[in-house]
C-alpha cells in the first residue's frame, strides 16, 4: 500500500505509526489470506474496539446507552470522510498504486 500520510510533526507521531503498523499487519496477512476476508477481519476489529472505547470513556451501562446513537454517528462519519480521502487519493494515482499485471 502507498504511504499518503502527510508531513508528521512529534503530537501525530504516535497515531501515524499505529496506523502505519494496522496496515503492515494487514498486509501481511493479505498475502496468505482472501484479501476480503483480512478487510472484514480488520472492520470487524475497529468496531469492537471502537465499541469498547466508548463503553469505557462512559463508565456506566446507563451513560453508554444514553451516548451509544452519539457515538455510531460519529465514527461512521469519520470512516466515511477516510474512506472518501483515500478513494480520491487512489483516483487520483491508481496507475502508482495498481500496478497492471
Amino acid at each position: 500500500m502507498a504511504d499518503t500520510k502527510p508531513e508528521a510533526n512529534a503530537d501525530d507521531a504516535a497515531f501515524w505509526s499505529l496506523t502505519d503498523k494496522f496496515i503492515g499487519f494487514a498486509n501481511e496477512q493479505a498475502a496468505n489470506n482472501d484479501v476480503g476476508v483480512v478487510n472484514a477481519s480488520l472492520l470487524f476489529a475497529s468496531a469492537r474496539f471502537n465499541t469498547f472505547l466508548i463503553a469505557n470513556q462512559c463508565g456506566t451501562k446507563e451513560n453508554f446507552e444514553a451516548e451509544k446513537a452519539a457515538a455510531l454517528e460519529y465514527f461512521v462519519n469519520q470512516y466515511k470522510i477516510a474512506l472518501t480521502e483515500h478513494m480520491a487519493d487512489y483516483q487520483a494515482k491508481f496507475d502508482t498504486y495498481i500496478k497492471s499485471a
